[in-house]
């Protein structure tokens, strides 16, 4: 069953996007959400493709779903959607849906759209469509991280562990000396201008982190609150 204008918002229940239920195969949902000019269906795209993901049958196949689509500009925009459905779930634990996913060969790395959603700047997509990547990350945080939370006393402790790692690294380190922290740390390689900005900024806050000193002192400090 392919969901018609009429019915596309209703379909988006029984993926974690809920208005009502309904059954729909999920590539023809992620078509349908992909040709969309509503900017919340947009935003609700990681959303279903996690969720879909998360399931059992019907099987995600990424290149069956684009296959639906006849205009090029949507083809594209498709592709964009699933690279920043991708890029959100690496970014907050969930990089193993990304593995389920068939028909992957069509997509390529991003690094310009990862670096606007890493940074917050808004986000371009084919077709003049824009996102809010903050809007973006809350949307997927309530209908997917936080849903999941509930699951397993262990899954919920990992994602607690996650957001106030998150939470504490937002406060010390910019998106991009994030975003080179996580390069860092995952063994990717980085330009000469990243690497050098790494040596002089973000290793030198590494090292007041780690310094034991300081550590002793802040604790110190807290307990004396």
């Amino acid at each position: 069953m392919k969901p018609n204008d009429s019915g596309l918002l209703a379909a988006l229940s029984l993926f974690g996007y809920p208005l009502f239920q309904a059954q729909v195969d999920p590539n023809d949902l992620l078509a349908s959400m992909a040709q969309s000019a509503d900017t919340r269906l947009l935003e609700g795209f990681p959303v279903v493709l996690a969720n879909a993901l998360s399931g059992g049958e019907p099987k995600v196949d990424l290149a069956k779903a684009e296959a639906q689509l006849g205009a090029l500009e949507e083809r594209k925009r498709f592709r964009q959607l699933a690279m920043l459905s991708f890029y959100l779930f690496d970014l907050y634990g969930l990089g193993e849906l990304r593995q389920r996913a068939q028909g992957q060969q069509l997509l390529k790395d991003d690094e310009g759209l990862k670096k606007r959603l890493v940074e917050n700047r808004p986000l371009k997509l084919h077709g003049d469509r824009e996102l809010d990547p903050e809007r973006l990350k809350r949307t997927f945080l309530d209908y997917v991280v936080r849903a999941r939370e509930g699951r397993s006393g262990e899954e919920k402790a990992r994602l607690g562990d996650e957001f106030r790692r998150e939470f504490y690294l937002s406060l010390l380190f910019s998106p991009r000396q994030k975003d080179l922290l996580y390069k860092k740390l995952r063994g990717e390689p980085m330009t000469k201008t990243e690497r050098e900005y790494f040596s002089r900024v973000v290793k030198k806050k590494l090292m007041a982190l780690a310094d034991p000193d300081l550590y002793r002192l802040a604790q110190k400090a807290l307990q004396a609150s």
